[in-house]
């Protein structure tokens, strides 16, 4: 640690005093004595500087740790996000593997420090007795959200539980050893426990209550139960001195998934619920995140200030022609997580594939068609071509236009671009030589009409039949070997976006939309994967229900707000294989076992792969699910030599037409490959299933035991 010298805030500012070269006849205004912080006002102000300092992943976290940030967390900008090593998205800035930002420790202990001081001290006020009760339980409630952020990096922590008292001749005072990963986990939930015993049933937006606090424990002890489950099969256990840093028995699992489903559902009938106001599947799911402060699926947010705390996702997510600066820097969601939603035409691989009986490409009447069936939580995680954004932009993208000497209504095309999710790079690298003698871009027979290199989609038009249409569309999708920076996937996504926002206000630093960090939806797939945990160890029933049947009804409570396909029985959530990722050009040639759609998201069986392929569609670019690889300890297969894929639409330039807003629509093939930038593999480490303790934590306290490999 770094010296972490947890001391109540009168002796922490006194010793700065003391040591000062000033007049001790003079009292000095720096000085903060505890009656200045414990009186109501006081504590108020000292809760609202932990909250504001609490590790989220939200729109500051950046794994760049550039812009002022902190461990990652704070950043000006969110550009460097770990959302790209899942399989959610891709963006333009990051081509490797991104990891969360690693040495998260001494940050964290200061807010330790400050929760343990009012924890100590709040009882010895007994003018605050009518509040500091709950205080206490309050700051149980952030000790315990910040030692969770910590033992999922680092597995068993040192446990402090009261402000360490300076001593200048002996610093070894200040030493403590690590606790076991189990023993944290436990201390972290019995935190969560008196959290909810002594915490109000209702709070501000933004602050804690007993059901926040009953929604974290959900999450923190399936985090447990799972590494449990499946920890030491894939990261062998480490133990020094008898203490069993990392990993914890599988014999704990049970009790673990136990204590996850009680506490979510702890949250049922509390005045939380899925967000249901608007009839229109596709609006009502977007409203989750428009109407994040008054709608009740909110648990816990994390409001922003335009006068003291803002962030840029706004402008860093949209589209570039709809902000001022910035623009398409914050990801394009990738096909593999489009291909998990009801509606995207597929083959027997769960891949798209919009080809006729022939092999040819199928052919859309409009920009619009292919969409109109899909799932409307999809579409409402989407910006769409043909719909209008920020005050009123239609949204234009392709990849490029097809020749006007070939008629949609006549000819057809075979598939010429390899997707394989293995092989290939930009479509003049990667066209399929098997079906074309000479590439499809090139020459007399080309029938590709695309930008050309470094050509801006406004600067290189085709001009047919009188009319003048942009060959990469206004908004893309960026081709690898052009400039700009649209999507590199053929998509942009839309969550977390104000998208009646004019253009004119997409500047950075100028967004409020809060973060939602719990939501009633994560707490129903929480209780799911408990309860098929439970019923796949045996326990069929517990707490009084059914297991299968109740994940069966969260999930099917899910799919319904989204507008999706039902599970039609409880007997689909089987132990029977999952399904395998398979491409076709492989140097396997036949699958490992049963294809089909979700086959990207491993998973031991059938049951679970259903749980986690709805939490990738539920709770996409959320923070969520780079942290749910780690706890399934799939991470190092799922995301093994990955190759991230786009959609790239081509629209036929004969009959093409144009509306009042200058924007072309006519008809349209699709083209699924590798994406056009940065679509190069990347692997998790196995080795990173945890972090290494901070060097200087390390230097500084002797009783710090080290994690393997380091």
């Amino acid at each position: 640690m770094k010296r972490i010298y947890f001391i109540t805030i009168q002796l922490v500012f006194s010793f700065v005093y003391l040591v000062s070269c000033v007049d001790l006849n003079i009292a000095p205004t720096s000085i903060i004595k505890d009656e200045d912080v414990f009186n109501e006002a006081g504590i108020k102000a000292y809760m609202a500087g932990m909250y504001r300092n609490l590790p989220m992943e939200d729109f500051k976290y950046n794994t760049r740790n550039g812009n002022g940030a902190i461990n990652g967390y704070f950043s000006d900008l969110n550009i460097g996000s770990f959302w790209c090593s899942t399989g959610e998205m891709v963006n333009n800035d990051e081509g490797g593997f991104v990891r969360h930002v690693t040495g998260y420790w001494g940050e964290g202990f200061k807010i330790i420090r400050q929760a343990n001081t009012l924890i100590t001290n709040l009882p010895n006020y007994p003018e605050l007795s009518n509040f500091s009760g709950e205080w206490i339980a309050e700051a149980k409630f952030i000790r315990a959200y910040v030692y969770f952020q910590l033992a999922k990096r680092y597995g068993g922590m040192p446990k402090v539980f009261e402000p360490q008292m300076l001593n200048l001749e002996d610093e070894s005072t200040l030493w403590v050893a690590r606790e076991s990963h189990a023993d944290t986990y436990d201390f972290i939930l019995q935190d969560l426990d008196d959290a909810i015993a002594g915490m109000p049933v209702r709070s501000d937006a933004g602050r804690a209550n007993k059901y926040v606090a009953a929604a974290l424990k959900s999450r923190v002890a399936l985090h447990a139960a799972t590494t449990a489950r499946y920890g030491s099969y894939k990261f062998a256990d480490w133990e020094v001195d008898g203490v069993l840093l990392q990993g914890i028995p599988a014999s704990r699992a049970i009790g673990y998934f136990r204590q996850s489903w009680d506490a979510a559902k702890m949250v049922e009938g509390q005045g939380y619920e899925l967000h249901r106001a608007n009839a229109d599947k596709t609006e009502n799911y977007a409203e989750v995140w428009d109407k994040a402060e008054s709608n009740r699926e909110s648990i816990w947010i994390r409001k922003f200030n335009y006068n003291s705390w803002v962030h840029s996702f706004d402008c860093v997510g949209a589209p570039p022609r709809m902000v001022t600066t910035y623009g398409a820097r914050a990801g394009g969601p990738t096909l593999e997580w489009v291909e998990l939603f009801d509606g995207i035409p597929l083959d027997e691989y769960g891949h798209f594939y919009a080809f006729d009986q022939n092999g040819d490409y199928l052919v859309y009447d409009d920009c619009q068609q292919l969409w109109n069936g899909v799932e409307p939580r999809l579409r409402a995680n989407l910006l769409l071509p043909g719909e209008y954004y920020m005050g009123g932009i239609k949204l234009d993208m392709r990849a490029g236009l097809i020749d006007n000497k070939f008629d949609p209504a006549v000819d057809r095309f075979k598939k010429f671009s390899v997707d394989d999710g293995a092989d290939g790079g930009n479509y003049r690298s990667a066209w399929n030589r098997t079906n074309y003698s000479a590439s499809p871009f090139e020459g007399d027979e080309a029938f590709i009409l695309w930008s050309s290199a470094n050509a801006s989609a406004q600067t290189d038009p085709y001009e047919v039949d009188g009319l003048r249409l942009f060959k990469n569309g206004l908004d893309g999708p960026k081709m690898a070997w052009a400039g700009g920076n649209n999507t590199c996937t053929g998509f942009f996504g839309r969550k977390h976006m104000d998208i009646n926002m004019p253009v004119g206000d997409h500047v950075l630093h100028a967004s409020t939309r809060p973060w939602i960090e719990i939501r009633y939806a994560e707490i129903l797939l929480n209780r799911a994967e408990a309860a098929v945990e439970l019923a796949q160890s045996g326990e069929a029933n517990y707490g009084g229900a059914n297991m299968l049947q109740d994940a069966f009804n969260c999930i099917n409570d899910i799919r319904d707000r989204a507008g999706a396909k039902p599970l039609t029985n409880v007997e689909e959530l089987s132990t029977d294989p999952a399904f395998v990722k398979f491409f076709v050009r492989t140097n396997n040639p036949t699958p490992t076992g049963p294809t089909g759609q979700g086959g990207f998201v491993e998973a031991p069986n059938r049951a679970l792969q259903i749980v986690r392929v709805e939490r990738y569609k539920e709770l996409n670019f959320e923070s969520n699910l780079y942290w749910d690889l780690l706890r399934w300890f799939t991470f190092d297969t799922q995301i093994r030599d990955y190759r991230r894929r786009g959609l790239y639409p081509f629209m036929y330039s004969k009959g093409a037409v144009i509306d009042e807003a200058g924007i072309p629509d006519g008809k349209y093939i699709y083209d699924a490959k590798s994406a056009e930038q940065n679509s190069g593999p990347i692997t998790f480490n196995v080795n990173n299933y945890y972090e290494t303790i901070p060097s200087d934590e390390l230097k500084n306290n002797q009783l710090l035991q080290k994690n393997r490999f380091q």
